[in-house]
This record gives C-alpha cells, sequence and structure tokens, in this order.
C-alpha cells in the first residue's frame, strides 16, 4: 500500500517525457454495426480500441424489446493497459462489483451513483463512480436489447480519474460479458499515466424489483430538471476561437478533457473529446481536479461553517482543535483562515518527499496529523507570509472535524452537514471528494487538499455559488463577507503570493492576477489544480471551467478569447 502511495507522490513532479498517442482517424460506428456485436459480447471476443460512438445508442436505436431491472455482478479482471512503466498492485484489475440499475424510459440508472469503495472485496486499484446509461434495440441483435454507461475509475490516493464506458447485451435473464474502454482521463502525466485502458469483464445477471424503484425514478427526473441549462459552445463561439484553445495539442491529440463557458445564464459545453472520438455521456463525465478542491471544497466547506455558526469559525485556533498540534511552537496562534490562505508561519510545501511522508502514504487521519506534527516551525510569524502546502488543508479538515463534533455531537462530521445543507440544495448532491483510508469508513474524513471529482454540472453549481456571493434562491449558504473577501471585493485584499508563477494573490484559496485583454486590464480569480485545471471567474460574470492533465499555466491566451465574447472593460 505505501509502495502504491510513493509513486503516486510523482504527481508532483515535473513534466517528464512519455510516448503521446497519435491522432484519432477510426471509423464512426455504422450500420449494421461491425464491432460489438452481440456474437462478440456473447461469446467474449477481444475487442480493438474503437470509437466511442461504438458505446453510444445510435440514432436507428429503438426502444429496448427488455427492461432492465436488477444486480449486474462482476468479478475481479485484468485489464489491458499499455504502461512504459510497471503496474502500482491491481492498476490492471477491474474490481468485483455488484451494481443495481433500473431501466426507464430508455435510461439505464444506478441505484448508487456514489463513490464505490472496493478495497474490502477487491485486489484492485481501483474504486468506481457509475453514472446514467441508455438501454436500447437495435434491429440486427434480434431478442438482445442493449445498453451502455458511464463509468470512471479512480485511485485511492490522489483523486485521478478515467473516464470509461461499458457496453452488453441482455434478455430477461441474461447477460453478455461487458465491454469497457477508457479513453481519457484526468491524471498523471508526469508518472506516465495516460494511456488507454480496456477489457471484456466476465458478467452474471440477477434480475429483481426494488421496492424503491418510484422513488429512484423520481429522484432522477428531479435530478435531471435541476441541471444548469447547456448549449454547444459554437452558439457564441462562431469563429471558434475559444473551440481552438480547447483543441490545441499539447502533448496528445485530446489533451482537454472538458472546456465550458458559463455566459448570460447558460453553460457553453465543447464537446468533450477522447483519444477516440467523442465521449458519449458528458453529462456525466468526472474529472480528477487535484488542487481545485482546496477552493471548490475547502473554502466551501469553511465559509458554510462560518456562516452557520455566526462568524466564529475563521477565527477559531488551530491548537484547540488538535490536540496533536497544541503544544508545536509553530502552530501557535494559527487560526482556521491562516491555515486556509496559506499563511501559517510552518515548514510545508509540495515537494514529493513531504507529501509522501505525511499525506499520501498514511493510513488514517490520525497518522496524517501526528506526520505532520513533526514538521518544524518556519521563521515566519501566522499571517507572514505566503507558503503554500497541501498539507495545511488537511489541518484544516482534521480541525473542522473536531470543531463541528465541539458543536453538534460525537460522530457528526462536517462533510455531512456540507453535503446536506450546501451541496443537496444547490443540485450537487453526488459531488465526489477523496477521503482518507481508515479501517472503519464511517471515520474518514476529506483530505481537502486534493480529490474533487466533480462533473461539469457540478463544478459549475459551486461556482456559481461563490459568484453569487454565497446566496442561493434567497438563501444566504455561504459567509457572504468572506466570499467576497475571497474576489477582493472588501477592505482586505489577500496575501501576495511574491509573484508566485501560479498567481499573484491568493485570498481563501482563490488565485488571482491581472490580464491584459488588449482592451483593458481586468482582474481573473480562479481555482488551480495540477494538469492544470482552471475555474476562472471574470469581471463580466463569466466564468471559464477548463479540465486538463498536461501541463499548461498559460491561460493569458484563453481568458482573451472568452473576452472577446463578452468584455469585462468598461465602455467609455
Amino acid at each position: 500500500m505505501k509502495k502504491v502511495a510513493k509513486y503516486l507522490l510523482l504527481v508532483f513532479l515535473v513534466y517528464s517525457c512519455q510516448s503521446r498517442p497519435s491522432q484519432w482517424n477510426g471509423p464512426v460506428l455504422g450500420q449494421p454495426r461491425n464491432h460489438l456485436t452481440v456474437a462478440e459480447l456473447v461469446e467474449g471476443e477481444t475487442q480493438p480500441l474503437i470509437d466511442m460512438s461504438y458505446f453510444a445508442k445510435p440514432n436507428w436505436g429503438t426502444q429496448a424489446t427488455t427492461p432492465f431491472s436488477g444486480t449486474l455482478l462482476l468479478q475481479d479482471t485484468e485489464l489491458s493497459f499499455p504502461k512504459e512503466k510497471d503496474y502500482y498492485p491491481g492498476e490492471n484489475i477491474f474490481p468485483k462489483l455488484e451494481l443495481d440499475f433500473i431501466s426507464h424510459r430508455g435510461e439505464l440508472i444506478p441505484l448508487l451513483k456514489e463513490r464505490i469503495s472496493t478495497r474490502h472485496q477487491s485486489k484492485s486499484y481501483w474504486d468506481v463512480v457509475v453514472g446514467t446509461g441508455k438501454v436500447w434495440h437495435e434491429k440486427e441483435d434480434g431478442a438482445w436489447s442493449r445498453a451502455s454507461f458511464p463509468l470512471t475509475l479512480t485511485d485511492r490516493w490522489v483523486g485521478q480519474a478515467r473516464n470509461c464506458v461499458a457496453t452488453f447485451v441482455y434478455k430477461t435473464d441474461a447477460v453478455s460479458n461487458v465491454c469497457l474502454q477508457c479513453s481519457q482521463e484526468t491524471a498523471d502525466i508526469d508518472d506516465k499515466q495516460l494511456g488507454n485502458i480496456s477489457g471484456l469483464l466476465p458478467a452474471t445477471y440477477q434480475a429483481k424489483q426494488f421496492a424503491d424503484a418510484d422513488q429512484i425514478v423520481e429522484q432522477q427526473d428531479l435530478e435531471e430538471a435541476r441541471r444548469l441549462p447547456t448549449r454547444p459552445l459554437r452558439e457564441i463561439d462562431a469563429n471558434k476561437e475559444v473551440a481552438g484553445y480547447f483543441d490545441k495539442m499539447i502533448h496528445t491529440n485530446a489533451p482537454t478533457s472538458l472546456g465550458a463557458v458559463w455566459m448570460n445564464g447558460k453553460l457553453y459545453v465543447h464537446p468533450p473529446k477522447t483519444r477516440h472520438g467523442l465521449y458519449p455521456y458528458p453529462d456525466n463525465m468526472r474529472h480528477g481536479l487535484y488542487s481545485v478542491t482546496k477552493s471548490m471544497a475547502g473554502a466551501l466547506a469553511l465559509m458554510y461553517l462560518e456562516e452557520r455558526y455566526k462568524g466564529s469559525v475563521f477565527e477559531a485556533k488551530i491548537t484547540d482543535y488538535v490536540p496533536a498540534l497544541a503544544d508545536h511552537k509553530g502552530w501557535q496562534g494559527v487560526n482556521f483562515s491562516q491555515t486556509l490562505n496559506m499563511v501559517t508561519g510552518n515548514v510545508g510545501g509540495e515537494s514529493p518527499d513531504l507529501l509522501f511522508s505525511t499525506l499520501v502514504s498514511a493510513e488514517s487521519a490520525e497518522e496524517a496529523i501526528n506526520r505532520i506534527a513533526r514538521l518544524g516551525d518556519a521563521p515566519e510569524a501566522p499571517g507572514e507570509k505566503f507558503n503554500y502546502a497541501s498539507t495545511n488543508l488537511f489541518v484544516l479538515s482534521y480541525a473542522l472535524q473536531q470543531y463541528v463534533e465541539e458543536k453538534e455531537g460525537k460522530n457528526v462530521h462536517y462533510w455531512d452537514l456540507v453535503r446536506e445543507h450546501v451541496l443537496v440544495p444547490i443540485g450537487a448532491g453526488h459531488f465526489t471528494l477523496l477521503h482518507t483510508i481508515e479501517t472503519d469508513e464511517a471515520q474518514a474524513i476529506p483530505i481537502l487538499a486534493y480529490g474533487a471529482l466533480p462533473t461539469i454540472d457540478e463544478a459549475a453549481k459551486i461556482a456559481l455559488l461563490f459568484a453569487n456571493e454565497g446566496s442561493y434562491e434567497g438563501h444566504q449558504i455561504l459567509n457572504r463577507e468572506r466570499v467576497k473577501e475571497a474576489f477582493g471585493e472588501s477592505k482586505w485584499k489577500g496575501y501576495s503570493t511574491g509573484n508566485d508563477y501560479r498567481g499573484s494573490n491568493y485570498q481563501h484559496s482563490f488565485w488571482s492576477k491581472e490580464i491584459d485583454t488588449r482592451k483593458c486590464k481586468t482582474k481573473a480569480t480562479y481555482m488551480l489544480g495540477f494538469g492544470e485545471n482552471y475555474v476562472v471567474f471574470l469581471p463580466s460574470k463569466v466564468i471559464i471551467f477548463r479540465f486538463l492533465d498536461e501541463h499548461d499555466l498559460d491561460i493569458d491566451e484563453l481568458i482573451k478569447r472568452v473576452e472577446n465574447l463578452k468584455s469585462s472593460c468598461r465602455e467609455e
């Protein structure tokens, strides 16, 4: 386990050479299909890497002749995953799973949409998140109906996301093998983690009726109705300036997993490309955003609790809630706000050795916090100097858990409060976040420094909550003053980063810098994570989303192109 974690720490290293998947020009699905036929799926014939259109419902597909209601059972299965380096233990194994689905109006609805932990029943390296798919019938399939669904593979240590699609054919009491293909990811290019995964998974089917089927369908309908309105990016980007940026080659032919622009009350989405065509389930595509988590989850939690407890949380002292740091010289006087803002005055950073020895290899929250307690005191006093360190966010997570238990009672989890009172109300209840590894998983707490796995809808809803000063439908969910501080809209302007290459200012986990748009200088405030994943807020009220894993820190050109669509500059 610790060997796995140590290798994973290469997520923070500098780019190194690797093989680069070439441009995909393979054929798309035609009628009749020549891949993933009934015979091939039933007999278990190995499939080549093919265009993702083969996994999607075609325009000639008709209503499924048989509804699906029951459990799809999958066993540990070896995958095809060509790599330049050795596998981490279980990295080439698809995990043993029992997946419950029902079909309704052509949709294949999973009963569980949260992250599925597999470590207690499988030798696999992967946990799984399943999304809503489709069921249909094709004329050539005879008595068989056909199904496919989106599936994300994610590790338990850092939070990469591999976007896969699975497909199979089925009858009333039988299923074929399940064909899986993963052709896109947000993972670590430095660790040579980019690559295609495929496999045929032996499957069995237990047909059953679920007592709560009506409620499941009702909830599915509600979730779909609450999705943000989306439109093709081309509607506002006729000259393809922004699309051209998202499509540019970096190291592979599909570097950007997803690009989108929120403008004028709509989310304009560029078609999400994989190395084998368009991803067929863009609404369910999950993205490993690494340090974007610090803002999307860390600031979100702290600002919610600041509102819940009437302004008492930001100034609370870390040593009052983290016993392991109570006698640590460097943590004396450090408050929750300084911890979020990376000005604790303690030793910390992003070096592989430090992160491995503190967070990634720790096998419990207590082990991680005790390791952090062994780090030294920096020369600066709390609040004096910006020093970016993921360990700070875990200290904050640990402290928030103790703070909430003091307020609410033993075993009340702060992230459960955030989910119930923030995420569910805004329609992002399935937002997935990496937690600590614990013997009792019920005691796990968020790492908070990395590990967010949102869909674009969830990411946009959280971003809009910040953009609307923490208010949703007339209810103040996040503390308004703290949100304004994060965007530099108060007397407090945050901390200078000393001209850090990532941005010039840092306020409550949000970076900022000035951009010369050729028309004027404007301020961009943004979430930023390894890869480089960005959520950018502009004064025009436009929000840009760029999810990437191929290292492009210079987003000035993207911002300039978006500014051409809607300017932040005041008209003279």
